[in-house]
């Protein structure tokens, strides 16, 4: 099954770029599998890689971001892909996204962003996200308000005509909006191939810049 190749999103290669200096981790975490009921939501993203590229003094992340930031992934993979899936409309997306970002939920990046048109599951559901790689962008303040992350995302399920698999890589920019991180920014490429689907696999991509 061809893939479609990953599209870098220059926002987050520009972070690394903006650096004066940088410090990060790494962790050894292991990519998040749940098998599931077609209704059930549940997926907990986990942490790759770890840098601050700042232009100033040098900071870490703090934990409380980390955590809000992996949250937010974890509701886009259960609305834009685990709800449809169980028969469920993607109508929680938006609170997750900016409102300059938002738009791209009905345009037309709407298929590389969601799986709403994907036959529903009648069997089981399995997801499997790789640790994300997250790098934050820090002011000269010291002050975090972007930070970017890997994405790799892959479901197997069965549907009515037999299983489909859905593979979705990229790339996404979140910010702080309102107290909370939202998806300002995204570049991604997914990749469906199963029965119901057609005679070959499909692949789409889409981005959106801020």
């Amino acid at each position: 099954m061809a893939r479609p190749p990953c599209i870098h999103f220059a926002p987050i290669g520009a972070l690394i770029l903006l650096a004066a200096c940088s410090s990060g981790s790494s962790s050894a975490s292991k990519p998040t599998t749940t098998t599931t009921r077609p209704a059930s939501r549940a997926i907990h993203a986990t942490v790759g890689k770890v840098e601050v590229a700042s232009s100033g003094k040098l900071v870490a992340l703090a934990d409380a971001d980390r955590v809000a930031v992996l949250a937010s992934i974890d509701r886009y993979v259960a609305a834009a892909t685990l709800a449809p899936l169980g028969g469920k409309a993607a109508t929680s997306l938006a609170a997750d996204f900016t409102t300059s970002a938002a738009p791209a939920l009905t345009g037309p990046e709407q298929d590389a962003l969601t799986d709403t048109a994907v036959p529903k599951a009648s069997g089981s559901v399995r997801a499997t996200l790789a640790p994300l790689n997250l790098t934050a962008l820090s002011d000269q303040s010291g002050a975090i308000d972007l930070v970017g992350t890997t994405f790799d995302l892959t479901v197997n399920a069965t549907a009515g005509r037999g299983p489909v698999t859905i593979h979705r890589t990229g790339e996404f920019m979140l910010t702080r909006d309102g107290g909370a991180w939202k998806i300002l920014g995204f570049t991604l490429a997914v990749t469906r191939d199963g029965a119901g689907l057609g005679a070959a696999p499909t692949a789409t991509t889409g981005s959106s810049t801020p």
